[in-house]
């Protein structure tokens, strides 16, 4: 597959710097890149549904093999035709995202009337799950830096909160769930965030932390949740029909050339970032 854009997702970094062992192995260096689009140069033996020269997007097919490549061998398990409404650096910025927050709000069980807290609203993920906790008759607060106040009002968020002005327990509300996109505000402090029987959503999922829920969960009310998410094609292809019918508004992305990957990847985790960083290829 012939690759044109690359997006960066937190765990990219996590990976390049060898802090995420136990999900990618222990040989370096490492290919960075979780989600990619590209077009079709070759099919595999007993591949169907795809042609050469098809416009597609995908990943998360491995932690050990990234994508960010001019050319890639990419499982067809894990790839789907792109949204026709979107060029390849918008396909690219969406798989990571926009699946992780369709697994969380499945995961928290969020329904119609719940009081969602999305913590880390405006960053590559926040988008899209502030439009799908709406979509199912949520109401959102969404907290954000102040460059991102502006982006979540406009994707639907009922209440938003500055985390740089106001303090997120100064109201004093509790809420069905709490979702912790910047991965900075651990289980027990957002303990204080929920209702009885709500749930915290946790996007940085390890092997102690799986553990530890698994057991600890069947002691408590407020439930330890984790997101794993898997890429499939039809999980791809529901994500690209919800973004070609305008049901779901891609996030901003901020594009750099390969040459600029350094860069890209400075702003990528230097937290704060609005929306994705997403590397073009051609």
């Amino acid at each position: 597959m012939r690759v044109r854009a690359v997006s960066i997702n937190p765990l990219d970094g996590k990976l390049r710097r060898g802090e995420a062992r136990l999900l990618s192995g222990t040989k370096f260096p490492k290919t960075p890149g979780l989600d990619f689009a590209g077009v079709v140069e070759q099919v595999g033996e007993g591949v169907s549904g795809f042609k050469v020269g098809d416009d597609v997007f995908g990943g998360l097919g491995s932690f050990k093999v990234g994508y960010l490549s001019e050319r890639i061998s990419v499982p067809a398990r894990v790839v789907a035709r792109m949204p026709a409404s979107l060029d390849y650096v918008g396909a690219a910025a969406i798989a990571v995202v926009g699946l992780a927050a369709q697994t969380a709000v499945n995961v928290a069980r969020i329904k119609a009337g719940d009081h969602v807290l999305i913590h880390g609203a405006s960053g590559g993920l926040g988008p899209y799950a502030i439009q799908l906790a709406k979509s199912v008759g949520a109401h959102v607060t969404a907290v954000s830096g102040t460059d991102g106040v502006t982006l979540v009002r406009e994707l639907g968020a009922d209440t938003v909160i500055d985390y740089r002005r106001e303090a997120i327990t100064a109201s004093g509300k509790t809420f069905d769930a709490v979702l912790d996109l910047s991965t900075r505000l651990p289980f027990g402090e957002a303990h204080v965030l929920l209702k009885p029987r709500g749930v915290y959503v946790d996007f940085e999922p390890g092997p102690a932390k799986l553990a530890s829920a698994a057991i600890l969960n069947r002691f408590r009310s407020r439930q330890h949740r984790l997101v794993i998410t898997q890429s499939t094609t039809a999980a791809l292809e529901a994500l690209g029909r919800q973004v070609d019918s305008g049901a779901l508004r891609p996030g901003p992305t901020r594009v750099f050339a390969l040459s600029e990957y350094r860069r890209a990847f400075e702003v990528a985790e230097q937290g704060g970032l609005v929306g994705k960083v997403v590397i073009q290829l051609g």
